[in-house]
Parts: structure tokens; sequence; C-alpha cells
């Protein structure tokens, strides 16, 4: 007897939707291969993309990380669109996770609480840099920059673009000279202010709490990750998705842990009826011109000591330790669940967003990434406003006082220009002889005096 018609559409319908292929079926096996080929080239791609990204990153990443009020303090809107997306942190950063590591453990933070220098780690940049301490034309003492925030902001001022010319006394014609190493001599000039005279001159300093705006500016940087999972989560309903979420988590993480910094000095009380004497520091910038900070000890060496420094708290620094080591397993991680369990699209995702952090990540290292947003960069910014007579930039403290910085920039065709440049000024703020100067910017020799009466831009 016939089976019902009903009984046979239905099982008509479930081969349909179900067609069943034996083990031994080509079909099948030919889907196999597929997938499995298409997993070892997204095997191969990622590790490549893993190798050559690792190259990419650098210690520089771990720094704005680790102190979010410096390098989120400054943002304007080209800043925005960079740090939107080019500082994601969701690509291969385990071998600059490891230099990182390395540095601490070398300054030895891994000792124990408050043991080991965090001078040169990614706490507390180190610039390698030195000064020499003049007074009354002799030097009196040697030391570090350290940080330097001051001389950071001064190196990131640009030089304009000038032509020397050499004139000749006969017949008037003009001519083009031939420089060899063009450089700049600047006088830094620090100071007190109870007062800020113009706002817009104004940047906040870095070593106080995180604001509103630094964390949402963090929030920002990971937009292409939170673009990614939304993808990964809507479309395959994976939860996979916390992959492309985790940096984002571990930023805020490391924002609730964040080391306080040790804050701007106020200005000292007089004790006796003996004013503080000024002094000159001449800072060999090593290929950034000829730098001459003057001010009082207790304005100055701040900067030079301990101005930014972390306050240890042992708990904060375990907290961002761990925060490091996830960071450089997040790639390792990610690539594991790529190959195992991801399906072929969500593969493709993944793979996709590792080779787009790689690229961002060199477009960062080259582009000098990790001067945007920086304090020092917006001090650099007010100092280029403006002629010699109208260089001046404040950084503010939480106690609406201000240090006050007023830069005089004397542009030089040679190297040794510069050196002549710097003895006559050095020679003429503390009181002595003025010196004459040859060939300054291709001129003729002039006083120090003369000198100093120029303004910065000397494109004429």
């Amino acid at each position: 007897m016939a089976p019902p018609q009903h009984g046979r559409q239905s099982i008509f319908l479930s081969q349909t939707r179900e067609p069943y292929l034996p083990k031994s079926s080509p079909a099948l096996r030919i889907m196999s291969i597929d997938s499995s080929q298409t997993t070892a080239v997204i095997s191969a791609l990622g590790t490549l993309v893993g190798y050559i990204g690792a190259e990419a990153a650098t210690e520089d990443v771990f720094e704005r990380l680790l102190w979010p009020q410096r390098f989120f303090n400054a943002v304007s809107r080209q800043d925005f669109l960079q740090i939107g997306f080019l500082t994601p942190m969701g690509g291969p950063l385990h071998r600059a996770a490891v230099a990182t590591l390395d540095t601490m453990h070398r300054n030895g933070l891994f000792r124990g609480r408050s043991l080991g220098n965090m001078l040169g780690t990614a706490f507390f940049h180190d610039s390698g840099l030195k000064y020499k301490v003049h007074e009354q034309q002799k030097v009196v003492g040697k030391e570090h920059v350290r940080n330097g925030v001051w001389v950071r902001a001064v190196q990131r001022v640009a030089m304009p673009a000038t032509i020397d010319k050499e004139r000749h006394a006969e017949d008037g014609i003009t001519e083009r000279k031939i420089v060899r190493a063009r450089s700049v001599v600047s006088l830094l000039e620090l100071s007190h202010s109870e007062t800020v005279k113009d706002s817009k001159k104004t940047v906040r300093n870095d070593a106080s709490t995180i604001t509103l705006r630094c964390i949402l500016t963090i929030i920002w940087s990971e937009i292409t990750g939170l673009a990614a999972a939304g993808l990964a989560f809507g479309y395959w309903r994976s939860y996979f998705s916390l992959l492309w979420l985790m940096p984002l988590f571990l930023k805020l993480v490391s924002v609730i842990s964040v080391i306080p910094r040790e804050d701007l000095q106020g200005k000292l009380a007089s004790k006796d009826t003996h004013p503080e004497s000024t002094k000159q520091f001449e800072v060999n910038t090593k290929g950034h011109g000829f730098l001459v900070v003057e001010g009082t000890e207790s304005v100055v060496l701040q900067f030079f000591r301990h101005y930014g420094h972390p306050i240890r708290v042992r708990w904060r620094e375990l907290t961002q330790l761990g925060i490091i080591i996830a960071f450089g397993a997040l790639f390792p991680i990610g690539l594991v669940c790529s190959l195992l369990w991801m399906p072929v699209g969500l593969q493709f995702l993944w793979l996709s967003y590792q080779l787009y952090a790689t690229t961002a990540m060199y477009i960062y290292r080259y582009a000098r990434g990790h001067q945007w947003a920086t304090t020092e960069s917006r001090l650099a910014q007010r100092f280029s406003e403006g002629d010699n007579e109208e260089r001046i930039a404040y950084l503010q403290s939480d106690r609406r006082s201000a240090i006050m910085g007023k830069l005089t920039r004397i542009y030089v065709g040679s190297y040794g220009a510069g050196q002549q440049t710097v003895e006559a000024l050095l020679a003429q703020r503390q009181g002595g002889p003025e010196k004459e100067v040859k060939e300054v910017d291709g001129t003729e020799s002039d006083s120090t005096s003369d000198i100093l009466q120029r303004t910065g831009d000397k494109s004429n």
C-alpha cells in the first residue's frame, strides 16, 4: 500500500533542506578540503601579520597607556581623527610588551614595594639629555635633564623654511648661500606666574587627576575595535566579539588604576631678604639645536628632577604590569581562537582587523604618533604662535598658579655659529662683556644684543 501523500511531501522537504551526504561522498570531501585550505591560508597570513606587526610596535604605545594625563592632554581636531583611527591596541603587541617588561625588570621594578627605578621605563621616560649650570660666567655643575617636559616642548617647535643669502657689496646682487647644517639657538625663560594674562596660551599640567575629556578620548581611541566587535556579534552572534572589546576594557582598567604623579611646585616663600638668584642651564639637545634655560632653581630644577615622577603605589604598579602582559597575550590568544573555533567568515574579519591594526601602528610609528595630543606638543604650538616677543606659554596647575615660559629663538647657518651664539648669549645674560658673533644665519657679524632683538622668522 502506498504511503500517505503528506508523508512523502514531508520526507521530500526534509531532504531538500538538509541533503544526505554519506561520509564517502566526494562533495563532502571537497567541502572539507576547501575549509581546511582556507584555515591553513588564514593561519599562514595571521602568522605573517603577527611577525610584521610586532616589528612596528614600540614601547611608546605603553607610555601613552601608563600616562594618559600627558598623552591625551591636548586633543585638537586633527589629533582627534588620528587617535580614533590610528591608535588601536588590538594588534600584535607581544614584542613591544616583552621589551617594556624587560626594561622594567632591568630597572628593578619586579623586586618589591618601592624598589627599583621608574626613570627610564614606560612609566617615566628618560630623555637621556644633560645640562650644565652657569653662574657668574662659570660652570658650577652638570646633571641629567631626565624627563624635561619644557625641553621636549622646545624641541618640537618647527624650524621655519628660510633661505640663507649672501650680498655682494660691489653690485648688490643677492645669491643663495650654501648651508650645510641649519640650526637654532633657543633661550627659554621660566618663572612663576600668579595670574595668566592670556588663557589661549595656557596648557593644563599633566600630573593632576584624569579629566572626563581624557576618558572620552581613550574610549574614542578604540572606536575601530568597537565597530569590529559590533559586526562580529551582530552578524555571527559570536562571543568572540569580546576579543575586540578587550583593548578598551584594559585601557579603562588602566585609567582606574593610574599611578599618581608629582605635581607642580608652588612659589617658595622667601625666608630672608635675599631673593633667589637666576641661573642659566645649558642643555645639550643632541641634534635639536642649542638651548639655554634661564630661571631660579626652584622653578627650573623641578622639571629636571621630579615633576611628573610616579608616586609609588604597589597595587597600582602590579595592576599596570598585568595590563601590559594582557595586551601582549591578546594577539596569540586571538590567533589560536581564529584557527580552532571561529567560522571562516569570522576568521577573515579577525585577520582583516589585524592587518588594519598593523598598518595603523606603522603609520603611528613613522608619523610621530608619539607626539599626538601631548602636553609638550601643545606647549610647542603655543610657542609657535607669534614672533619672539609673543612666544609665551603657561603650564597651569590646579591651584590656578602657573609656570610661564618665554621663548626666544636665534636661527644660525652652521654648528660653529650656534656655539658662538650660545657663548655670547650666556655672557650677555650674566652681565659680562658682549661678544661678537660671526655668521649668524648667513649675515654679517653682530653683537649679542643686536641678535636678541631680531624676531624668530627671518625669511626676508
